[in-house]
């Protein structure tokens, strides 16, 4: 079993490779990395967020070093585990009008097509998924549809299974 201390070296060493791959990350100078503004750590997996008209699954931040589920995470090309890429495939295949193999792995057709969603949408096109591109992107929803009103202060209601 980890300590503490061995997780937090851990988590701040998967901060500091991220840093490089986000065009919206900082170091605040503490060696904390923010993501537009927000402590963001690599999607490990899926939450099921409430928005005003729905809910939907975003790709989110489960892990037990938080006591909390957040949706304030971040992906790039080779990043984040196969769950949370799905949900990240699927809604820029359903919603957001991208072309993707849905296969859980955050490849180059992957980072593409979330350069092409954020371009769209006036975001610097790095192909890193972040905070930011969570708010400009359209989710799924469990009844077809699809739901743009998500952000990072969005109510996560359950861990997806």
């Amino acid at each position: 079993m980890a300590s503490k201390g061995g997780i937090a070296v851990l988590v701040l060493f998967g901060l500091a490779a991220l840093a490089s791959a986000d065009s919206s990350c900082q170091n605040n100078g503490d060696n904390d990395f923010d993501f537009d503004g927000q402590n963001a750590s690599t999607c490990d997996g899926v939450v099921v967020i409430q928005s005003a008209s729905a809910s939907a699954s975003v790709p989110g931040n489960t892990s037990l070093i938080s006591s909390d589920s957040s949706v304030s995470c971040v992906m790039h090309e080779g990043s984040g585990n196969d769950e949370a890429v799905t949900a990240l495939q699927t809604a820029l295949v359903q919603c957001n009008g991208q072309s993707v193999t849905i296969d859980g792995n955050f490849g180059a057709a992957t980072t593409q097509a979330v350069a092409n969603v954020q371009r769209q949408h006036g975001l610097p096109a790095d192909g890193a998924y972040g905070p930011a591109t969570l708010e400009v992107m359209s989710w799924p929803t469990g009844s077809g549809g699809c739901v743009s009103s998500v952000s990072v202060s969005s109510v996560v209601v359950d861990e997806a299974s």
